[in-house]
């Protein structure tokens, strides 16, 4: 009969062990995207709804027009969302795209940076035409441009004083409000007619709540720290425009 022998590890190679396991979670969690909450299955991208979840809040997380979303799920109210709900993120085979087959998320990169106390309004793209008149959403200088599939925030972040109100950058209902959506913290989003929308992220405090309906220049948020550990930095705001689902440079509409 054998006796089976209790080797006991040094508690060094122990020690080891617990951080290389801790090390890989870092990494895990450092590589985040606002995206990542999707996964993949026979080769498309699905989502299952969790709570907090919209149609809305979806939709913005993977560069989606909400409408399209819904028609490829078979969704008639964009309310009547279940926990556990399989959606699908690409249009089914076959589907009629407008001339545009909807694609995966892409991988985020790096935010490109401006020059310290750059110019509000960037002046090297001309205006485009827009049904919607917008206003930015406060005073600010442009802390990160927007750049076409670079950044991860695909908006335009806006430096400011912590507290300072944020206000709708035209009127419309708000269709989420709230911080379930992962890298936007508290996060405002406005649906001004079918094809337009408007977001605001990493506020402080929301001033609004889904379903409302805000005017223009109307307070809905107030702006949050840059960085929670050292609030004398100040505070920014996200601000994005989206047509049709797709985020564009917010600043070719403002005025």
């Amino acid at each position: 009969m054998r006796i089976a022998r209790l080797v006991l590890v040094p508690s060094y190679l122990r020690r080891l062990a617990v951080v290389g396991v801790l090390s890989g979670l870092v990494l895990l969690q450092g590589c985040a995207t606002p995206t990542d909450f999707s996964s993949w299955e026979r080769g498309e991208p699905v989502y299952y709804v969790k709570g907090g979840d919209t149609l809305y809040s979806i939709a913005v997380a993977n560069d989606l027009d909400w409408q399209r979303l819904a028609r490829w799920n078979g969704i008639s109210n964009p309310r009547q969302l279940k926990i556990g709900q399989r959606l699908r993120l690409t249009p089914p085979a076959g589907a009629v795209t407008g001339g545009h087959k909807a694609s995966a998320p892409s991988a985020a990169k790096t935010p490109v940076k401006t020059a310290s106390g750059a110019d509000k309004r960037r002046r090297d793209t001309p205006a485009a035409s827009s049904s919607v008149s917008w206003k930015w959403p406060l005073e600010g200088r442009v802390l990160h441009r927007f750049a076409e599939g670079a950044p991860a925030q695909k908006g335009v972040i806006l430096a400011s004083d912590i507290d300072t109100p944020v206000r709708a950058a035209a009127g419309g209902r708000v269709v989420y409000s709230g911080d379930g959506l992962p890298g936007y913290g508290n996060l405002v989003i406005v649906k001004h007619n079918a094809e337009w929308l408007s977001a605001y992220a990493y506020n402080k405090s929301l001033n609004v709540s889904e379903g409302d309906q805000v005017r223009s220049g109307q307070t809905i948020a107030r702006v949050g720290p840059r960085d929670h550990r050292k609030p004398e930095q100040g505070g920014h705001l996200l601000f994005q425009i989206r047509r049709q689902g797709k985020p564009v440079d917010p600043e070719r509409y403002l005025p």
